[in-house]
């Protein structure tokens, strides 16, 4: 327990700090700072909205409507280039199924069995396998 002396005054410095006292009529008396500084928002907050001139929300339309007039031409013209490239493939695969079948037909033309089934007409004799062993004779 710490006992003061009655005979013995401090000099106390002035509060300095002003403490704003609480309304009675709110409920809670920690929200009194919270009003404050949402009204000190709402301050800042119509400051800024004057501060805004009209030729910069002018300015800043104009700019705005160029940037999506360029968007929707890039669009378009992307959509375009897909349409063509879409044609060029389908010519591609018609071109590229005839290649394949008269590659078939000439694969067919000078394949083996027709140059045997040739070779037969034109009088030559088939020799069979060529794996045959050779036998040498001593």
């Amino acid at each position: 327990m710490i006992v003061q002396s009655p005979l013995k005054k401090r000099e106390a410095r002035p509060n300095l700090r002003r403490v704003p006292l609480p309304d009675l009529d709110s409920p809670n008396p920690s929200s009194n700072g919270k009003r404050k500084s949402a009204q000190r928002v709402n301050r800042t907050m119509t400051r800024r909205l004057q501060d805004i001139k009209p030729w910069k929300v002018i300015l800043g339309t104009v700019i705005l409507g160029a940037f999506g007039f360029l968007y929707l031409t890039h669009v378009f013209a992307t959509q375009r280039l897909l349409e063509e490239v879409q044609q060029l493939e389908s010519q591609y695969n018609i071109i590229r199924s005839q290649h394949d079948a008269l590659q078939l037909q000439y694969d067919r033309m000078v394949g083996p069995a027709d140059i045997y089934n040739k070779a037969e007409a034109a009088g030559f004799i088939n020799g069979g396998p060529a794996d045959k062993v050779i036998v040498i004779k001593e």
